[in-house]
C-alpha cells in the first residue's frame, strides 16, 4: 500500500501566490531556461506553464 503524504497547503500555495502576485519580479529568462533544460517532463511542463502565465500577465 502506498503511503499518503500530507502537504500543508499554506506552505506550498503562499510562496506561489506571492511569486505570481507581481509578474515583473520574476526572471522570465530563468523560467525559459528551466523549461528548456529540464529533463523531467512533468517539471518541464510546470516551468513552461509558469513561463506562459508570466508572459501573459506582463502583456
Amino acid at each position: 500500500m502506498l503511503g499518503v503524504i500530507k502537504i500543508d497547503e499554506k506552505k506550498v500555495l503562499k510562496p506561489i501566490n506571492e511569486m505570481l502576485a507581481d509578474p515583473w519580479q520574476i526572471d522570465i529568462q530563468e523560467l525559459f531556461e528551466a523549461s528548456v533544460n529540464e529533463p523531467d517532463e512533468i517539471k518541464k511542463n510546470l516551468y513552461d506553464s509558469l513561463y506562459t502565465y508570466i508572459l501573459q500577465k506582463r502583456q
